[in-house]
């Protein structure tokens, strides 16, 4: 039986729950606070401005508290498969079901991607897109805090060891 490392060269976990990167929510959550802070400035004399922009920073400000404080969504890694949780869903995939992932890029944003046959048979056209898009029917929203190589690798690392569990 292999012994499974991380990159460090740890013993791969049992299970892991990765967080989003709290320092890059800050970022948003502070921008889209001082963006709220200037409508509120203008007041109500300009109602679109206020209203509008006003409404939607808040928006985006308490959505990135959400994630900043770690309730808004998670990537929990197991040996049977993952758990990806965001703030409108929750999908879980298998390991076994699962392509190995891939480094995917679109303009402005870079995922970790993979393709499985329960995304090709519930939702065709739409997979069918995101493959001639980013080379795969599926990618998780972000990167958890790690960089998205390092992301990948382990993502592949828990995958080869379901893989080989299975077979044993």
């Amino acid at each position: 039986m292999t012994v499974w490392l991380d990159a460090d060269g740890d013993l791969l976990a049992d299970k892991m729950t990765l967080k989003p990167d709290r320092l890059r929510w800050l970022l948003i959550f502070l921008i889209s606070a001082g963006f709220v802070a200037i409508a509120t400035w203008i007041g109500p004399s300009d109602p679109a401005l206020f209203y509008g922009a006003g409404g939607f920073f808040l928006l985006c400000a308490l959505v990135a508290a959400t994630q900043m404080i770690g309730i808004g969504s998670s990537l929990t890694l197991d040996r049977e498969g993952f758990t990806c949780r965001t703030l409108l869903r929750t999908f879980r995939r298998k390991w076994v079901d699962c392509s190995p992932f891939i480094t995917t890029r679109t303009p402005g944003q870079a995922m970790a991607g993979f393709s499985t046959s329960e995304d090709e048979r519930s939702h065709p056209r739409l997979s069918g897109a995101s493959r001639a898009i980013i080379g795969a029917s599926a990618a998780l929203p972000e990167t958890y805090g790690l960089a998205l190589d390092e992301l990948v690798d382990l993502l592949n690392r828990f995958r080869a060891r379901a893989l080989e569990d299975q077979s044993a």
